[in-house]
């Protein structure tokens, strides 16, 4: 899994393929248009790939970030 500055870096696919996996500190930024500022518009608690992959199609053009990750065992 990728990481930045701001945290494990969350993607439709990694998270298709992380669906029961659990993440914590998850948070969405929003980049706005007239300067570089990142301004965070969601943060949960924990959540799972698949309630994220739900989240990220109701709030799109967002950067989604974790903490960490408790990965289910295949």
């Amino acid at each position: 899994m990728k990481r930045d500055i701001f945290g494990i870096c969350l993607s439709k696919s990694m998270l298709s393929n992380n669906l029961s996996s659990t993440f914590t500190h998850v948070r969405a930024y929003h980049k706005s248009s007239d300067c570089d500022d990142l301004k965070v518009e969601h943060a949960y608690p924990q959540m799972t790939g698949k309630e994220l992959l739900s989240n990220m199609d109701s709030a799109q053009a967002m950067l989604w970030r974790a903490e960490y990750v408790c990965q289910v065992p295949k």
